[in-house]
């Protein structure tokens, strides 16, 4: 009887054991990143069921940042009662900042799992990996113009003295089905940073983690917004409840078009 391999043999074993690596690896890889992305896409399914009930409580959705009484709170906040987070809402007082001492500052620190996408790599407390769409700073293709209220074009704005009020579904004349509300905008910000009211820190309680659509390309690194981990593209949240995989290569003017409340283009939608 063989007492053992011979260095043959094993060289043979070795290299059929590292074929199958090499083989089901990637296979393996790809079913990880499937069920994070469709984790991810339940994120978001979330946010637009709150979003809706929000918007039929209170018929109008919530100001992308509470920009105009200074205390800077944020859509996400304001939803937590519809996400069956009221617990953590309940705690807040709104009529402070944001990040006011002594109780709002600590519960910024919270952080939520339905806000963060299983996708990324920056950790840190709060985080929040989903930003309000302000609306589009991208001029159009076909007029080279901005829209004429661009800061504002979008769902989730940010209040001021002249748009006192958060946007009513009436005002979205391009249609529900058809205007992005909230996108991927993964690992925005770094823990240990100013944590007033900068765009980067991206904490669901700031209602600076809105962002405007700013690149004609989806995923452009170093940009707040529009940007995932994803393989090929961003999970998007349109304000019907919907939720649409835009593609690396959707056509600049396709996401413009989706990124306006009342913009009037005739664009067919892409994605997957």
């Amino acid at each position: 009887m063989r007492a053992a391999f011979t260095l043959v043999e094993l060289l043979v074993v070795m290299a059929v054991i590292g074929t199958l690596i090499g083989i089901t690896l990637p296979a393996v890889q790809r079913v990880r990143e499937a069920s994070r992305r469709t984790q991810c896409q339940s994120n978001l399914k979330s946010m637009g069921i709150a979003l809706t009930a929000f918007e039929a409580s209170k018929r109008s959705f919530p100001p992308g940042d509470d920009a105009f009484t200074m205390r800077y709170h944020a859509w996400s906040s304001y939803i937590l009662p519809f996400l069956d987070e009221d617990t953590v809402g309940r705690r807040i007082d709104y009529q402070k900042s944001w990040n006011a001492p002594g109780g709002n500052d600590a519960i910024s620190d919270t952080s939520l799992p339905v806000y963060v996408c299983p996708t990324g790599i920056v950790s840190f407390a709060g985080k929040q990996d989903y930003g309000g769409v302000l609306g589009s700073a991208i001029p159009s293709s076909a007029t080279g113009k901005l829209h004429p209220d661009w800061e504002h074009s979008g769902i989730l704005y940010a209040t001021d003295s002249k748009h006192r009020q958060p946007a009513k579904a009436a005002m979205v004349v391009d249609g529900l089905s058809k205007t992005i509300v909230v996108s991927e905008g993964v690992d925005r910000g770094v823990a240990g940073t100013d944590t007033e009211s900068q765009i980067g820190n991206s904490r669901w309680s700031c209602g600076t983690n809105c962002f405007l659509h700013n690149s004609r390309v989806v995923n452009t690194p170093d940009v707040d917004g529009f940007r995932s981990n994803h393989l090929g593209g961003v999970n998007a949240l349109f304000a019907d409840g919907r939720v649409l995989f835009l593609v690396d290569d959707v056509a600049p003017d396709v996401v413009l078009a989706m990124c306006t409340k009342d913009g009037r283009e005739v664009v067919a939608a892409e994605g997957s």
